[in-house]
């Protein structure tokens, strides 16, 4: 959201204009708004004013941006399928079961790493699920 540098005589005349009780504890934002919404109600003919009105009912603060981030497959699944580590515990992710099987995953991803090595040294293994 774009920030905005305002003057301290202007925020204080948008204060001034706002308040209508004595102590009254506005934010800015709500006293901006309250001094815009009594201005278009006297300025503006009916038609703008019911524009401008909804407008200013309610803030228009963007969605929060939130990384896309892709479900990795269930790794009990995948463990309870495999004989070998099925009573093992503390198998909740892909890196601990990398971690019980000595692979180095060296920063890469830890289950593209498992997969790889079922796939050379335990062909007999299920397969390590993709992600969908």
């Amino acid at each position: 959201m774009q920030k905005f540098d305002v003057d301290d005589d202007l925020a204080a005349l948008v204060e001034s204009l706002a308040k209508k009780k004595p102590f009254e504890n506005l934010s800015f934002n709500d006293a901006l708004r309250r001094v815009l919404q009594s201005h278009l109600a006297t300025a503006l003919p009916t038609e703008q004013r019911n524009e401008s009105a909804n407008l200013l009912s309610e803030p228009n603060s963007p969605p929060r941006w939130e990384p896309k981030k892709t479900p990795t497959p269930s790794v009990s699944a995948w463990v309870e399928r495999v004989p070998e580590l099925k009573n093992r515990t503390g198998l909740n992710s892909w890196k601990a079961v990398c971690v019980q099987l000595n692979i180095e995953t060296a920063g890469d991803s830890a289950r593209r790493r498992l997969k790889n090595w079922v796939r050379v040294n335990r062909p007999e293994w299920p397969n390590v699920p993709d992600i969908d």
